[in-house]
């Protein structure tokens, strides 16, 4: 399975337990401080290589230090970083998360270069070859959402190229117009519950995916945390649980869910077979810290899906 993951690529920086920032100079002792290649392209592309794709990633970089460290920690998971925009003097996206004992993740994070992506920098050769494009953030990426996304989405369409997206932002209600053409050619919308509320100002998760459905999206897998997951077709609603994991970060989640949906999908399998897939994905990540912590293969990751749901995955 060949997946372009174009978008946002992110460096996180991240520590744990963090139950509150100590005032004036002080300091807190914590267990553990991790770097990862992050973002909805990048720490989508960690796991889909982890599970097996291969996966070419695509989105802008600074030539700074931090940059460096991106594409090595991308590299070093067997993700083709030959086609990441390199911007000098600008700074490589990056987000520091001081992660609560319950595993919530506020984020204190700096764009960088995130706005400044231009379809010179998108090979077409690679994303007619690819199975699958898979775009992550078009909410950050600037101009280029507007300008250049909907044509890319469109030749990927029409060379039988997959296409799939997800947010990165908590989102906006202007962010539905923006979108819209967009998702016109977008077989697979996998935003969290509190994205597509944002972005299509409905409360209620099954409108809210039938505004996106309305604008010419497939599909709408809308994530929703220890709720599992709600997965919108022309056919119906269909609604999947999470599994019962010990949560030390949810940092990377909705990534992991992703690309275990992608392979999934890849491999053929139904949609609820492919999100089950993700969900699995989900919970290895979200038992450790950073968004690429918990998936090791493919095969350990359908073993774990099958003891928690046996005879699906």
């Amino acid at each position: 399975m060949k997946v372009v993951c174009l978008g946002a690529h992110i460096l996180d920086v991240l520590g744990r337990p963090v139950p509150d920032i100590p005032p004036g100079q002080g300091r807190r002792t914590l267990e553990e401080i991790r770097i990862t290649a992050a973002g909805t392209a990048g720490g989508t592309a960690v796991d889909l290589a982890k599970l097996g794709a291969e996966v070419v990633s695509i989105g802008p970089v600074g030539d700074d230090a931090t940059g460096r460290l991106l594409l090595d920690l991308l590299d070093s998971h067997g993700v083709d970083v030959r086609h990441m925009a390199r911007r000098p003097g600008l700074a490589t996206p990056a987000t520091m998360l001081p992660i609560r004992p319950n595993g919530e993740r506020p984020a204190l994070h700096a764009p960088g270069s995130m706005g400044t992506l231009t379809a010179a920098d998108v090979d077409l050769g690679l994303v007619a070859d690819a199975d699958v494009l898979h775009v992550g953030g078009p909410d950050v990426l600037g101009d280029f959402t507007r300008d250049a996304l909907p044509d890319i989405l469109r030749f990927a369409a029409e060379h039988g190229t997959a296409t799939s997206m997800d947010l990165l932002s908590v989102g906006r209600r202007e962010l539905a117009d923006v979108l819209a053409p967009a998702w016109e050619h977008t077989g697979f919308l996998l935003p969290n519950d509190d994205q597509i509320r944002a972005v299509t100002g409905r409360d209620d998760l099954v409108e809210a995916a039938g505004v996106a459905r309305a604008c010419g999206v497939g599909t709408v897998v809308v994530t929703t945390g220890a709720q599992g997951c709600l997965i919108v077709t022309g056919d119906g609603v269909e609604r999947l649980p999470a599994f019962d994991v010990p949560v030390v970060d949810t940092t990377g989640c909705g990534d992991a869910f992703t690309a275990g949906f992608l392979v999934g999908f890849g491999a053929r399998r139904s949609l609820p077979d492919a999100a089950l897939l993700g969900t699995a994905a989900a919970a290895l990540v979200a038992q450790g810290l950073g968004s690429d912590a918990g998936i090791v293969d493919l095969p350990s990751t359908l073993a774990f899906g099958d003891r928690r749901s046996p005879g699906v995955a």
